[in-house]
C-alpha cells in the first residue's frame, strides 16, 4: 500500500489509501523560514523535513511512496534506494491537505490564515528578487551589447573622417562633433554644396561656425570628388549614423531596465552609471554584497593592481568618475566626494536587492547634502 506524500503551509504529511495521517514533519514557526523551504521546494529541492519523513517512514517499513513533484521523487528516490517514489499530480495528500487543511491541523496553535499571508508576503518578495536578478543579466548583456557599439561606430567614423579629408580635411578640424559631421555628408555630399543656407538647414550649429565651414568649403585643397565617391561615402555616414540611433535607443532601454531592477541605484547614481556598476560587479545582487571601498574603484581595476605593484598611490575612483559631482570637482575633492558616493551606491544596492523598498529620493538628497558640506569645508580650508 503506497503512502502519498504532500506539503502545506505548515510541514509536510502523509497519509495511507484510507485518508488517515500517519506521520508528519512541521516547518519552523517562522514565515520567511517556511518562504524559504516553499521555494526550495518549488524549485524541485526536498526540504529537511521532506528527508526526516521519508527516514522515519522507511524505518518502519514503508517503501512505496507517491508524491507531487517528478524533481523531488527524483532527488529522494537518489537517497532513499530501498524505496520506490512515483511522481503523481494530484496524489490523494495534497487533495486532503486542499480539501480539508483545516481538519488536519485544527489543534495547531497557530493562526493559520494570518500565517498564510505572511509566509506568501515572503515568498512574493523572494520571487520579485528572483526575477530582478534574472532581468539584471539583461543589464549585463545590454552594456556588452552598448560598448561594441561604441567600438564599432569609433572605428568607421575615424575611416569616414579619413576618406572625406581627402576630398575636404578643412571639415576634419572644424567639426570635431562626430554626428554634425556625419550629418553634414549624408545632407550636403560634395563640398561644392556647402552654403551657408545648406549647412544651417543640415545642423544646428552657429552663425560663426557655419560661415566658417563654408568658407573653408570654397577654398578647399582637397580633390575632387565624383557623383559615385559622394553617394558612395553618403551611404557610409548614413549606416553609422544610424549605429548612433541604435546607442541612443538601447539606453534608453537600459534605463528603464534600471528602473525596474534597481530604482534606488538608478535615483542615486544615474542609469547609465548604476548599469555600468551591474556590469562590472557581475550582477545586482554581487554589487550588493560589495562593501562601498570596492564600489568606489570598480571599474579602475588595472590601475589597482599596478599600484599594488609598484607601491604607488591607489586610484580614487572607477567607473564613477563619470558622476558629474566627481568629474567638475577639484583634483582634492574627489576622493571624498568618490567615498560618499560609493557608501549611498552600496545601501541603494542592498536595498534593491534584499527589500525592494524604495529611498532613492531621501539617498539623493543626503549625497547632496553630504557634497554640499565637502565643498564647504574645501573652501573654507582655503581662505
Amino acid at each position: 500500500m503506497p503512502i502519498h506524500v504532500s506539503e502545506c503551509v505548515t510541514g509536510v504529511f502523509a497519509f495511507d489509501d484510507a485518508e488517515q495521517m500517519i506521520s508528519s514533519e512541521h516547518f519552523p514557526k517562522d514565515p520567511t523560514e517556511v518562504a524559504n523551504r516553499i521555494a526550495d521546494i518549488q524549485s524541485g529541492i526536498p526540504s529537511p523535513e521532506h528527508r526526516r519523513l521519508i527516514g522515519r517512514l522507511v524505518e518502519r517499513g514503508h517503501t512505496d511512496f507517491t508524491l507531487e513533484s517528478t524533481p523531488i521523487a527524483r532527488k529522494l528516490q537518489q537517497e532513499f534506494r530501498r524505496a520506490k517514489f512515483e511522481p503523481v499530480m494530484p496524489n490523494l495528500a495534497g487533495k486532503i491537505l486542499r480539501e480539508k487543511f483545516m481538519e488536519v491541523e485544527g489543534d495547531i496553535e497557530l493562526d493559520i490564515r494570518k500565517f498564510a499571508r505572511e509566509v506568501s508576503f515572503v515568498l512574493a518578495r523572494h520571487k520579485l528578487r528572483l526575477e530582478a536578478s534574472r532581468r539584471d543579466k539583461l543589464i549585463i548583456q545590454t552594456i556588452g551589447l552598448l560598448d561594441e557599439i561604441d567600438k564599432f561606430s569609433n572605428i568607421l567614423i575615424g575611416m569616414v573622417r579619413e576618406w572625406y579629408s581627402t576630398h575636404f580635411p578643412e571639415l576634419n578640424r572644424l567639426v570635431p562633433d562626430h554626428q554634425t559631421y556625419l550629418k553634414l555628408i549624408v545632407d550636403l555630399g560634395s563640398r561644392e554644396n556647402f552654403s551657408l543656407e545648406g549647412i544651417k538647414a543640415a545642423v544646428k550649429i552657429p552663425h560663426e561656425k557655419a560661415e566658417k565651414i563654408m568658407e573653408a568649403a570654397l577654398s578647399s585643397l582637397g580633390a575632387q570628388f565624383d557623383e559615385l565617391d559622394t553617394v558612395t561615402i553618403q551611404g557610409s555616414a548614413r549606416e553609422i549614423l544610424h549605429m548612433y540611433e541604435l546607442r541612443e535607443q538601447v539606453s534608453r532601454y537600459i534605463d528603464e531596465v534600471m528602473d525596474q531592477v534597481a530604482p534606488n541605484l538608478r535615483t542615486v547614481v544615474g542609469g547609465p552609471i548604476g548599469a555600468r556598476l551591474i556590469s562590472l560587479a557581475g550582477g545586482l545582487e554581487r554589487l550588493s554584497k560589495m562593501p562601498a571601498s570596492t564600489i568606489q574603484v570598480l571599474g579602475a581595476e588595472k590601475a589597482l593592481f599596478r599600484a599594488l605593484k609598484t607601491r604607488a598611490r591607489p586610484p580614487k575612483h572607477g567607473v564613477i568618475y563619470q558622476y558629474p559631482e566627481i568629474r567638475g570637482a577639484p583634483r582634492s575633492m574627489r576622493g571624498k566626494i568618490a567615498r560618499a558616493l560609493a557608501g549611498k551606491i552600496a545601501i541603494a544596492a542592498r536595498i534593491d536587492a534584499m527589500s525592494g523598498e524604495f529611498i532613492g529620493d531621501k539617498l539623493a538628497t543626503d549625497l547632496k547634502t553630504r557634497i554640499a558640506s565637502i565643498r564647504s569645508k574645501e573652501e573654507g580650508r582655503k581662505r
